[in-house]
């Protein structure tokens, strides 16, 4: 028996519907399962902690987008299980899913399950972050599976939260202007600040092979699966299963726009940018563990942070270590791990 969670009220409804298309292609294709839906607030963490901790289920079925992905995860590491994750990507991103493949439209569907019933799984790292204080006081501490970042990244995030806030009580506006549009017009928003009044910052990364001083920076991102925000590559060689993540550096809307145009090809971007801007392209790091220490400035509050596409707390300290083979991930075949 296994776990499906998902949230039928997303989509204003719609999503049930696709739900209820899953659980008949997953019948069919001999899953036998219970459903359980999402909550907001972070409930969801609990509720699957608490319904795995039984031993009842041999799997748990994430469907949704990238933050569904990440509480069901948690769930399972809160709960202490050893079954496999699997998913049902439906994300308007889709980072997890197509960084194995997987594909989020409602035409995908059949194949995702096709996946979900071979079972075949790799092993997926995680990391732990932990944010501090200007006296190292402890401030919280979460896992992310995706990405964790300060910076731009984070100022779109939260703008398109906002955005959501501001369209959500209207309902012709809530149809025309959600998921990609939401997004993209919190990427504008957040484009025209940062031409208005640049918000640079700098950062110490401290890591097994010692310290690092990055300045001039729009976004620091510390990254496992292969794609970001939907469709950038920001490291071709990264593996989401060897212990290590990568952490990119983007020293202005310079390097942005560089690292935007990989759009899931290898492109040799450090020759591009070279060419265009007369400097090399500021190489990233990649490591087990990162001691990240940043510096805004002109002197001002630390750069907004964000984890797995949901805002997170603003410190000035960030411990990050990754947890090799956290989790048994659910993929296909082709990507199926040792």
């Amino acid at each position: 028996m296994q776990l499906l969670v998902g949230n039928p009220t997303a989509q204003s409804g719609r999503n049930a519907r696709r739900i209820d298309e899953a659980r008949r292609l997953l019948h069919l294709a001999g899953v036998d399962h219970d459903f359980l839906p999402t909550r907001p607030a972070g409930q969801t963490v609990a509720d699957v902690a608490r319904a795995l901790s039984g031993g009842a289920y041999t799997a748990v079925i994430a469907m949704g987008g990238d933050g569904t992905f990440a509480e069901v995860a948690k769930g399972l590491l809160r709960a202490g299980a050893t079954i496999p994750l699997a998913m049902l990507p439906t994300g308007t991103a889709n980072d997890q899913g197509k960084s194995f493949g997987m594909e989020s439209s409602a035409a995908a569907l059949p194949r995702n399950v096709e996946i979900v019933a071979a079972g075949h799984t790799t092993p997926f790292d995680a990391g732990r972050i932990t944010a501090y204080g200007a006296v190292d006081d402890e401030l919280g501490q979460d896992y992310f599976f995706d990405s964790a970042g300060w910076g731009f990244s984070a100022l779109v995030l939260r703008m398109r939260n906002e955005d959501r806030k501001l369209v959500g009580g209207i309902p012709l506006l809530r149809e025309l202007y959600r998921d990609h549009a939401v997004y993209a017009g919190a990427v504008v928003r957040a484009l025209a600040l940062s031409a208005v009044h640049e918000q640079p910052f700098e950062a110490e990364v401290h890591t097994s092979a010692g310290a690092t001083f990055f300045e001039d920076l729009l976004d620091l991102v510390v990254k496992n699966t292969r794609v970001y925000a939907g469709s950038w590559v920001l490291d071709p060689t990264g593996s989401p299963e060897d212990g290590e993540m990568d952490l990119v550096p983007f020293r202005g809307r310079e390097e942005m726009i560089t690292r935007s145009v990989v759009h899931l090809e290898q492109v040799p971007l450090q020759e591009r940018h070279l060419a265009a801007v007369g400097r090399p392209l500021s190489e990233g790091l990649r490591s087990s563990w990162f001691d990240v220490h940043l510096r805004p400035r002109p002197l001002a509050q630390a750069p907004e942070a964000q984890l797995d596409g949901e805002e997170w707390i603003r410190a000035e300290r960030y411990r990050i270590d990754v947890i090799r083979h956290a989790l048994r991930l659910v993929v296909p075949v082709a990507i199926e791990g040792p």
